[in-house]
């Protein structure tokens, strides 16, 4: 069962444009460093507004529960942890699997698993 996992991150103060290059190049890395992950996708909301102080997405999708397990677990990501909590960072992470109940665009004649395969 395919699911996403989405993360919004919260800085106390504007990242540096050394720290932002460093946040994009280590999530950039993980496909090759990590693997599991079928979509990755990292982003600044555009407005501001409305955000309650998170300025950074985090969009990922894993075949199933054990390579989102295998993610959070991996020492590269660890590292990555690490690197936030140094920068006094709050994520606010949310799981959750994509299926016919949460996938609202989802045609009546479409399946979830033909939509999965022909993404891949």
């Amino acid at each position: 069962m395919a699911l996403q996992h989405v993360v919004l991150f919260s800085f106390p103060r504007e990242l540096s444009a050394d720290n932002d290059a460093a946040l994009r190049a280590q999530v950039a890395s993980w496909p090759k460093e990590i693997g599991g992950m079928t979509a990755l996708r990292l982003g600044r909301d555009l407005t501001g507004e409305r955000t309650r102080g998170y300025s950074r997405l985090l969009y990922m999708e894993f075949d199933d529960v054990d390579g989102l397990r295998r993610y959070q677990q991996h020492p590269v990501h660890q590292s990555f942890h690490r690197w936030l909590v140094e920068r006094d960072c709050t994520p606010l992470a949310f799981d959750y699997s994509i299926n016919g109940d949460t996938d609202l665009m989802a045609s009546s004649t479409e399946s979830t698993e033909g939509r999965e395969e022909a993404r891949r």
